[in-house]
């Protein structure tokens, strides 16, 4: 949802370098099933329309560059990475094959988002290392810096990027939730348990930020008081393996194996692609048939 409203917001700006003088309004109207899918932040039917407005005529090459960033924002929000990763690729092709400059922040940020989500973090980094300069307020963009960060054990670096999220969004939960799970990188729990605590105040009922609160207590040696919060993220997020690891880890910690033990089950099998959650499946398990 928010690379969606974002792409329908920033585009125009972002690509007013590369575009003629033709007006928003008219370029809206050549795809206006796809533009209002968008403002609904409904994907699907984005993704449909646009693919539609792109096979149903020959554009001028910035109104196809700007549709078919459109469809790659849709995609995102779909999860389909690699799609909105050959939608990019075509952009910044057209941009490049028609004397462009290719450094158009939206799209280098929503490729590096693509990137990030496909495991290629230091591809995604030279992309928005690129957006960070053309979109300097942009929390979103420190965000995933700070994941690519933590990624590539630059944890210094992913501290300073999270800073930077918080200053530019203090009201938003991301930057503390980053930054908590960077302060665990650091081993710095206390100062990890601050910020869960500030992410929760922010959304107390956001599945993210009562997991980071949760963890962040879990790592600290301090489940105990934070079995509430984890089954409360839970609660809010029942199909995310690391969520339900949280709080699998968390009653672990306090003696109740026999509760913990299907929780690390449903955990692997929510995310089996999750290292930490494989590793902890397999001790668990390998601990009951002994």
């Amino acid at each position: 949802m928010t690379i969606l409203r974002a792409a329908g917001a920033a585009l125009a700006l972002a690509l007013a370098g590369i575009a003629s003088a033709q007006a928003q309004n008219a370029r809206t109207a050549l795809c206006p099933d796809g533009y209002e899918a968008m403002m609904d932040g409904d994907a699907q039917r984005a993704v449909i329309a646009l693919r539609a407005c792109l096979s149903a005529q020959l554009h001028p090459w910035e109104v196809e560059a700007e549709l078919r960033v459109r469809l790659g924002a849709s995609q995102l929000a779909l999860g389909d990475a690699q799609g909105a990763l050959v939608t990019y690729n075509q952009v910044l092709a057209l941009i490049q094959d028609n004397g462009g400059n290719p450094d158009v922040p939206i799209v280098r940020r929503n490729r590096g988002a693509a990137l990030l989500q496909l495991d290629r973090p230091e591809d995604a980094l030279a992309d928005l290392l690129i957006a960070e300069q053309g979109m300097p307020q942009d929390d979103f963009i420190q965000i995933m810096l700070g994941g690519i960060y933590m990624e590539l054990d630059r944890g210094t670096e992913a501290i300073a990027a999270y800073d930077n999220a918080i200053r530019l969004a203090p009201d938003s939960p991301g930057g503390w939730i980053g930054r908590s799970a960077a302060f665990i990188e650091l081993d710095l729990m206390d100062r990890a348990v601050e910020d869960g605590r500030e992410a929760v105040s922010i959304a107390p009922e956001d599945g993210s930020a009562l997991n980071a609160l949760c963890w962040a207590l879990v790592k600290a040696e301090r489940a105990a008081e934070g079995l509430d919060i984890c089954r409360a993220a839970v609660e809010a997020e029942p199909e995310v393996g690391e969520i339900v690891h949280s709080l699998a880890a968390a009653l672990e910690q306090v003696g109740e194996d026999e509760e913990a033990y299907p929780l690390f089950v449903r955990a692997h099998e929510l995310s089996p692609g999750n290292r930490t959650l494989a590793d902890d499946y397999a001790r668990v398990t390998a601990a009951r048939a002994e």
